[in-house]
């Protein structure tokens, strides 16, 4: 349905016209109600992005009388949520995408694939938990720790063609029988 140019509301832009920072007091689904010193005039989000308002917010409003509009977030506590309803891709065929949380990030999937000619995890603490886990390397796995320590609640075995173990100083095997060759 086409509005004719009539039929749009006009600002004037005159003394009475206000733009500037609102504070949220109240949201009741698309509609906010802004917080004045003098009044608490209701408003319609007109944001180019779904996010969804808090009471709390600090917003960018634009109006006067009854017509109010809420048209950028200054400071937000809300949440901005994107739902698509089938694939979702992201590009960036000539660049690099960064994700940068200040609390965290959760990546919640029945599938997760990772594809990459180097992959690279830093951080200070790793927690691993699984049911079941494989691990195929064709070349060379190599760990370098301060200490390593394995722990198995059952049998713990290693199949090699050759295995070689050295050690600076005392080798301790404790167990109630040893069986070699």
């Amino acid at each position: 349905m086409l509005i004719a140019h009539e039929q749009l509301i006009k600002l004037p832009l005159d003394q009475s016209t206000y733009l500037g920072p609102a504070r949220l007091c109240a949201v009741a689904g698309d509609r906010v109600q802004l917080e004045f010193p003098d009044e608490r005039p209701w408003a319609v989000l007109a944001l180019a992005y779904p996010y969804q308002p808090a009471v709390g917010d600090i917003v960018l409003a634009v109006g006067q009388g009854q017509n109010w509009y809420v048209i950028g977030i200054l400071q937000g506590l809300g949440k901005t949520r994107l739902v698509v309803p089938a694939d979702f891709e992201v590009f960036a065929p000539r660049g690099r995408i960064n994700l940068v949380a200040g609390k965290g990030l959760t990546l919640k999937a029945p599938e997760v694939k990772v594809s990459a000619i180097k992959l690279e995890v830093v951080a200070r603490r790793v927690i691993e938990r699984f049911t079941e886990a494989a691990r195929w390397v064709k070349e060379t796995w190599l760990v370098r720790a301060g200490r390593v320590r394995t722990q198995a609640d059952g049998d713990y075995q290693v199949t090699a063609r050759r295995i070689n173990e050295r050690a600076d100083e005392d080798v301790r095997i404790d167990g109630d029988r040893i069986n070699l060759g």
